[in-house]
């Protein structure tokens, strides 16, 4: 059962105002958007019209602090079938902005524990410029501390960056998604 406790009555004012829809309240959770969403195929607590009425039931606190919203891939699959244009995608993305302005550390944690951006160990990295010509999304830099460091707005988590370094220094856990499919979901 969902726990009601500490709701915030304006929440979803808040994600309207970074940059989630303005049609949000007009979710009916009819599901369409979970029927074709990967991610809820794979993730047993991930459910983008769930996660939408979280936020019509202004419960911030449950969203913001935990693993959940961190899993959607942001493929936008969940778009085109909402009957009310409700965006789930997008509802999703301004939740994370939430996290990235008041938590960016957190949200940097949360992105590469999910999957969806890759990070340098420095102490492996050889700086050998690798990583920085096989990007396509131009992610990987060098610093001047003589390793390679990521940029977070740029990484798209493809993992090229993984398989093309040759000193095994760029770490990118597998997704929620791809999780089950290397163990045959």
């Amino acid at each position: 059962m969902l726990e009601l406790k500490g709701r915030e009555a304006n929440f979803f004012e808040e994600v309207i105002a970074e940059g989630g829809p303005d049609t949000l309240a007009q979710c009916f959770r009819c599901g369409a958007c979970s029927g074709v969403c990967p991610v809820e195929k794979t993730a047993e607590d991930f459910d983008p019209r769930v996660i939408v009425h979280a936020v019509l039931l202004g419960l911030k606190e449950r969203l913001l602090s935990g693993e959940t919203i961190w899993k959607c891939s942001g493929c936008g699959s969940c778009v085109p079938v909402c009957p009310m244009d409700v965006k789930p995608m997008e509802v999703i993305k301004a939740l994370k902005k939430m996290v990235e302005e008041e938590a960016p550390e957190k949200a940097l944690e949360m992105r590469f524990k999910m999957g969806r951006l890759a990070m340098v160990d420095a102490g492996k990295c050889i700086a050998c410029l690798t990583c920085v010509r096989a990007c396509p999304f131009g992610a990987p830099y060098i610093v001047p501390e003589g390793y390679a460091v990521i940029a977070p707005e740029k990484c798209q988590a493809c993992g090229i960056c993984v398989v093309e370094c040759p000193a095994r220094a760029i770490e990118l856990p597998p997704s929620p998604e791809m999780t089950v499919m290397a163990i045959g979901g």
